[in-house]
């Protein structure tokens, strides 16, 4: 789910609701701040699941040399 689809979820909540999430936000510290609106989210029907974000290794890439005109300057010249 992306943030605008989250924050009109938020607003179908009661203001009870809302009141009760702002709460509990402010009483956790900011490492589990966001675990706590996740399970709110959940608790509340809003959401199905959370997807984890995929861990990225770090590539060693080797860097090659281009002759000519660097290529961004290419770039902006074909969109005019």
């Amino acid at each position: 789910m992306r943030m605008p689809e989250i924050v009109e979820a938020i607003k179908t909540l009661s203001p009870a609701d809302r009141h009760h999430l702002r709460k509990l936000l402010k009483e956790q510290d900011e490492a589990d701040k966001l675990e706590v609106f996740h399970q709110i989210l959940l608790s509340q029907g809003l959401v199905k699941e959370l997807k984890k974000p995929h861990a990225t290794e770090t590539i060693e890439r080797q860097l090659i040399e281009v002759k000519g005109k660097p290529v961004s300057e290419t770039i902006i010249e074909e969109r005019k």
